[in-house]
């Protein structure tokens, strides 16, 4: 598995951000943080674009990895906490900078997954509305979010995000671990660019992967992410 590495410098803006995206993604205390529950069975994949093979690679083994390594890692340190407040903790910490990609690796994933359903589900009226106020229309942001997602060098994410204190949308790209809560912005849609998200379907070719995504999102969760953002 590829090594990453942890951001260098902690925003300390991430404190003021209250609005917790995935809040049942928890370390228990006592106990061991899990791989969430997909919406559908592995086997079956996200149809029509990514493949159970596919899905059963990244799911149990790349996203299974990353949780079994930040649980050895944590102990009992970060017991109860969400995901998302160990992410923010250990940010910028150089002696837990592979704690964090953990960390940060889990979080991702599962929200990756939660953006994905089979065949997609229709974008809700308040959400095209934010999206085309923002970029002109709801093709224009695909082509900018594509475009975003292509351009990622390497290994990373590329993310629909909000800023809490403007409420307003922007497209970011992180590499590696990264994610934008430890900047104090609300992620709202993720697309994962590491090449072990589509290399079963699409081998090297990020484009086409892109350009198929749209066919599989899940836009009633993140709108619900975009008004939880809000609040």
């Amino acid at each position: 598995m590829r090594r990453v590495f942890a951001p260098t410098s902690f925003v300390a803006t991430a404190q003021a951000m209250t609005f917790v995206s995935l809040p049942d993604l928890v370390k228990p205390k006592g106990g061991l943080a899990t791989l969430p529950t997909l919406a559908t069975p592995v086997e079956e994949g996200f149809k029509p674009v990514i493949t159970g093979k596919q899905l059963n690679l990244h799911y149990n083994k790349h996203h299974r990895a990353y949780v079994d390594k930040l649980n050895d890692l944590a102990k009992d340190k970060y017991d109860g906490l969400t995901i998302e407040e160990i992410v923010k903790q250990s940010a910028g910490k150089s002696e837990e900078a592979v704690l964090f990609n953990q960390a940060a690796q889990h979080f991702n994933h599962s929200f990756y997954w939660n953006c994905l359903t089979h065949n997609g589900k229709a974008m809700p009226k308040a959400l095209e509305e934010a999206i085309t106020a923002t970029f002109g229309t709801v093709e224009d942001f695909k082509k900018d979010f594509e475009a975003k997602a292509i351009g990622n060098f390497g290994s990373g994410w590329t993310w629909l995000v909000v800023d809490p204190k403007t409420s307003k949308l922007s497209i970011e790209n992180t590499g590696n671990a990264g994610c934008p809560i430890v900047d104090g912005k609300a992620p709202i849609f993720t697309v994962d660019v590491w090449e072990h998200a589509y290399y079963v379907d699409f081998e090297n070719r990020r484009p086409a992967y892109m350009k198929e995504i749209w066919g599989i999102v899940n836009w009633e969760f993140v709108a619900k992410q975009f008004a939880g953002s809000k609040k």
